[in-house]
């Protein structure tokens, strides 16, 4: 689409974006991102885009701008028109019926700003923050997850503003805070507060668009579902006495002996994205994987296929959607060494299939542990969320530019964890995890799961710059008119 000399310029750009971006420290908590969001926001008014910065609270900032369909002829806008610059980015557009139309068919970019903490300094080959370019990577914390997409969905707007491309759609981009802790000062304070700003149609975020090694084949995992949470605390209680005479009812033992039942795995449930998923995985597969995967949906010879065809890493995945998952992961008890306390508890970790409510695991967790006094209460809860059916026009976009590309199979995935698509479901936003990346699935130094908040988290710059003309070029079949 672009001549060469010019998508070599548009390269070094992106390049450059992302250093810096990888360059402000957003570690979270505290977070801090508006020093990211007004670099970001430099960076579209180079090219006269408006914006907007939204605070959820000191320095918890949100960037969003918004180029409108109506506008599109004749010169495009940002929402607002001029140079850009915050706080001018919900002007814009006739509010016809046109422009409503274009709003709800929008298509929303969106990442996060903040980044998990990089841990001990010494383990890093280049520091965690200086986004350094050295043996063809980027290095520093946010590489992967996920300013490279923050910086690329600039850019693809940047792009359809310089080059004054028509739009038959809004096109929205969302650069947020807090996903990392919950997204409480991010995506979810948009939605509660200001769902006007960021109305979209559909949606594209994390995560998927890279090549991934699945049994005998080479997918393209495009994320249409992810579990929701349901954190408790699971509280024993027991008598109290002195700890040179052990009691075996106390608090402690009983707390041990439900977490040691943990250790099963709660009974499979398939679900609709589950099974697509499933379908899909197995259409990629040459015989006899093609034949064989369909029969993890069945629960009884699952463990035992999980076991011997996916490394062990692909079978935690794969174990953890089939089912609701918990997992202890703080322990709490006593204050004394000589005294035997009445109350122990755990902080658990749940995790829901699409469909399944925080009530659904509890009943699980009970019968599983069989235990009638174990107590729960719970801390935090979300749904899952599934886009249903995925098959949409935008999902047609990144199938075709993924098959014309490289050739290889996309797959409908479902991931374990939690992203803002999650909350920004909530508005009816059809979403797709693709933040396309070019990871050599053959080189076992670059796997995504492993840079995914690890030490070293780093992206091949032609890998990034191969990203950026599939999400262009996906944006481009979109939106353009």
């Amino acid at each position: 689409m672009f001549e060469a000399s010019v998508w070599q310029d548009i390269c070094g750009e992106l390049t450059a974006l992302l250093q810096r971006l990888l360059r402000i420290d957003t570690t979270n908590p505290p977070g801090d991102e508006r020093a990211c969001a007004d670099a970001l926001g430099e960076a579209l008014a180079a090219d006269g885009i408006a914006f907007e910065i939204i605070e959820s609270a000191p320095q918890r900032a949100n960037l969003i701008c918004r180029l409108r369909a109506s506008d599109s002829h004749g010169g495009n806008s940002g929402g607002g028109g001029g140079g850009g610059g915050p706080n001018d980015g919900d002007r814009g557009g006739g509010g016809s019926e046109n422009d409503e139309r274009a709003t709800h068919r929008a298509l929303l970019l969106a990442g996060h700003l903040d980044v998990v903490p990089a841990g001990e300094l010494s383990r890093w080959k280049h520091g965690p923050f200086s986004g350094d370019l050295a043996d063809g990577m980027i290095w520093g914390r946010g590489a992967v997850d996920m300013k490279d997409m923050v910086a690329m969905s600039a850019m693809v707007v940047k792009l359809m503003r310089r080059f004054d491309v028509p739009l038959r759609r809004d096109l929205v981009f969302a650069a947020v805070a807090d996903e990392e802790e919950g997204c409480a000062f991010g995506s979810r304070f948009l939605v509660e507060n200001h769902p006007d700003k960021i109305a979209a149609g559909y949606g594209i975020g994390e995560i998927g668009g890279f090549p991934q090694r699945a049994g005998r084949a080479t997918i393209i995992p495009v994320q249409v579902a992810e579990k929701g949470i349901c954190w408790m605390r699971m509280r024993a209680r027991g008598e109290a006495g002195h700890g040179s005479m052990p009691r075996p009812d106390s608090a402690v033992h009983r707390l041990a002996r439900a977490i040691a039942r943990l250790e099963k795995p709660l009974p499979q449930r398939n679900t609709p994205a589950v099974e697509s998923f499933v379908s899909a995985l197995a259409a990629a597969q040459p015989a006899p994987e093609r034949f064989v995967l369909p029969l993890l949906l069945n629960g009884t010879v699952s463990p035992l296929l999980l076991a011997k065809l996916l490394p062990p890493e692909q079978a935690r995945l794969f174990g953890a959607l089939l089912r609701n998952t918990v997992s202890p992961t703080m322990l709490e008890a006593g204050s004394k060494t000589n005294v035997i306390p009445d109350e122990a508890s755990a902080i658990l970790d749940g995790r829901l299939l699409p469909g399944q409510t925080s009530a659904d695991l509890l009943a699980q967790l009970r019968a599983h542990l069989d235990d009638p006094g174990l107590e729960f209460e719970v801390i935090r809860e979300a749904p899952g969320t599934v886009t249903d059916p995925h098959q949409t026009e935008l999902w047609r976009a990144i199938d075709d530019e993924i098959s014309d590309a490289v050739g290889l199979p996309t797959v409908p995935s479902v991931i374990p964890g939690f992203t803002d698509g999650g909350q920004l479901s909530r508005l009816g936003i059809r979403w797709y995890g693709f933040s396309p990346l070019w990871l050599d699935p053959e080189d076992p130094n670059l796997r995504f799961s492993d840079l995914f908040h690890g030490y070293n988290e780093r992206v091949p710059e032609d890998g990034l710059h191969w990203g950026l003309e599939r999400l262009f070029n996906v944006v481009h079949r979109f939106c353009a008119a």
